[in-house]
């Protein structure tokens, strides 16, 4: 089962030392990793260089209700939410280290329903992203990743949902 650890951080750096400890040390893939914040100059959301064309914003998070409202808060205020999707098995290694870097109340989050299509949709939507980007961003092939990161999210009782 996945969780959703997130918490929310002062600085741009520290996030991105968190986040790179979450990556390199862990082995938790950059697409399972956003970074929120609030553009200083208009006050909308911002999210992280490699989440930007991602349609994934604070409320479509999965988050409950009220995490999404303190967050939002926190955000308004200056504060950078990071947001890492993580195996159980890692849950506790994760909120670890978002308190090591100083992360005002890292929390764990039950994904939704884990067999919710729009989980599952956002999922691929964001793995095909990055294969894309890995493949330098090729034109005219955007069924091709569709597919490879439906293959490579698809579970017993998933194909369906394609």
């Amino acid at each position: 089962m996945m969780r959703i650890v997130t918490g929310l951080f002062d600085e741009h750096r520290t996030v991105d030392l968190v986040v790179e400890h979450l990556v390199q040390e862990f082995g938790i893939p950059r697409e399972r990793v956003q970074v929120h914040a609030m553009e200083p100059s208009s006050g909308e959301e911002a999210r992280s260089t490699q989440d930007c064309d991602q349609e994934t914003s604070l409320p479509d998070l999965g988050l409950p209700q009220e995490a999404v409202q303190v967050y939002g808060e926190g955000m308004r205020h200056g504060g950078i939410l990071l947001a890492t999707w993580v195996d159980d098995a890692w849950v506790d290694r994760a909120l670890a280290t978002y308190g090591e870097y100083g992360a005002t109340s890292p929390k764990a989050y039950e994904m939704r329903e884990p067999g919710a299509a729009d989980d599952w949709e956002q999922r691929v939507r964001v793995r095909a992203y990055h294969l894309w980007e890995q493949e330098g961003r090729p034109e005219g092939r955007a069924l091709e990743f569709w597919d490879r990161a439906c293959a490579a999210e698809d579970a017993p009782g998933q194909s369906a949902r394609r």
